[in-house]
């Protein structure tokens, strides 16, 4: 008997810290609702050709290093299509956001913050406490 794979799309996430605190955009169809930016390989891309070309697309940041994969994640996106979401730990230091339509504002929120918003996906909020473990790690290290 064949087996059966189900299919699904990759979605990546960047968790980008500065000075303690990580990014996160308003999504601009859902107010109060917060995501990483990031967004989905297309089809004949390559996995990080995707995550360096959203990231530009919905920051405007271009230059930065990735540093881990912080977590993943299995969501059941709109009408139940599974998707991995990958959340990378990325550095940037000194880029200015500037938002794509997709957002409405952006914050910089604390690790003490993280719990108090509303994300697009459950497990955000997980990946972002792992994208803070990562970056203490890279901290420590960097001395």
């Amino acid at each position: 008997m064949p087996k059966e794979f189900e299919s699904f799309r990759v979605g990546q996430k960047a968790i980008l810290i500065r000075d303690g605190k990580c990014l996160i955009v308003e999504c601009a169809d859902r107010p109060n609702v917060w995501d990483l930016p990031g967004g989905r390989i297309d089809k004949n891309e390559e996995g990080e050709e995707a995550f360096r070309r959203e990231i530009k697309e919905e920051t405007g940041l271009d230059n930065f290093a990735i540093l881990a994969v912080a977590d993943y994640a299995i969501i059941y996106w709109r009408n139940d299509f599974p998707m991995c979401g990958v959340a990378n730990l990325i550095k940037n230091d000194h880029d200015t956001v500037t938002l794509s339509f997709e957002h409405s504002s952006y914050r910089w929120i604390a690790e003490s913050e993280i719990d108090g918003f509303e994300y697009i996906w459950p497990s955000m909020a997980r990946m972002i406490k792992n994208g803070f473990k990562y970056y203490k790690l890279f901290q420590v290290n960097a001395r």
